[in-house]
């Protein structure tokens, strides 16, 4: 759930669905589950009471089990039964543990077998992102500017749709604002129509990588053409060499991005008051 579950929409962009993870952001595990299924249980806190509902499933069901947490009630669970378990780092808020997560889950397809090595990758995206730390914080700055009071609305392309949705969070969370996303080519079949009477201050986002089906590129100006006098549209050109490294030049703006947006706002951008109270309200 939350920041915990994000890492595994940015590992199925970058395997392209070879292998697949189902996410499963519920109580419940699928009815099909057998003992030839693996369940990575994923909580920062250990305590996240639909993670736990599905480990208890998944025990019930003798699945393979790996836990992903910084503690709580899933680290004793681990111990207590002798489980896999990858102690994730101290981090202000799970949604900043992203890249924690994305890396050991990596690691546990490495490990069984479902994918290959990526060390060289995640040691390059590394450097890659520490060499344009200052471009994406002024980027960030830029794209915070223009979003203040507007409505952001995250678009992007295939291989990028956990990008675009965690965008989307960040800037729930940490801007506390509404924001919305979509990929192409689908929204041009269906929500676009929903830009013909505006009933909100909208501002979207393109996020463009250099990787885009020329299809998708000629869609995404035909459509700001007709929708541009309605709103403003603001590019964001997603650097690197490699599509693992233009997600996270990409993750790495909207960081800044909604850090940024939450200043305009002056509010505090770590805190979720809103998630903490509901929690304590069920």
């Amino acid at each position: 759930m939350g920041g915990s579950s994000l890492p595994v929409d940015l590992i199925n962009d970058y395997l392209n669905g070879d292998p697949y993870l189902h996410p499963l952001r519920d109580y419940a595990l699928p009815a099909h589950l057998n003992s030839d299924d693996l369940l990575v249980v994923s909580s920062f806190s250990g305590n996240t009471e639909e993670t736990l509902a599905a480990l208890e499933a998944g025990l019930g069901k003798g699945l393979s089990i790996v836990i992903l947490s910084n503690g709580g009630k899933l680290r004793e669970i681990a111990e207590r039964r002798s489980l896999p378990f990858i102690p994730i780092p101290d981090c202000i808020q799970p949604r900043c543990a992203t890249g924690y997560f994305f890396a050991s889950l990596l690691g546990i397809l490495e490990k069984t077998g479902l994918t290959g090595m990526h060390e060289a990758e995640l040691a390059a995206l590394a450097q890659f992102l520490e060499s344009r730390r200052a471009i994406h914080e002024a980027l960030g700055q830029e794209i915070a500017a223009q979003l203040k009071d507007k409505l952001p609305i995250v678009y992007g392309t295939p291989g990028f749709e956990g990008v675009v949705r965690v965008w989307k969070i960040k800037i729930n969370e940490n801007a506390k604002v509404q924001a919305f996303g979509n990929v192409f080519p689908e929204l041009n079949h269906n929500e676009m129509v929903g830009w013909t009477r505006l009933v909100t201050n909208p501002a979207i986002i393109y996020l463009k990588s250099s990787r885009i089906d020329p299809r998708n590129a000629k869609r995404m100006s035909v459509m700001e053409s007709l929708l541009s006098g309605k709103m403003p549209f603001i590019g964001v050109e997603l650097r690197g060499s490699s599509h693992l490294e233009e997600m996270f030049d990409a993750l790495a703006v909207a960081d800044y991005a909604t850090f940024y947006l939450a200043k305009a706002y002056g509010i505090d951008p770590a805190p979720v008051a809103m998630v903490e109270d509901f929690k304590k309200r069920l």
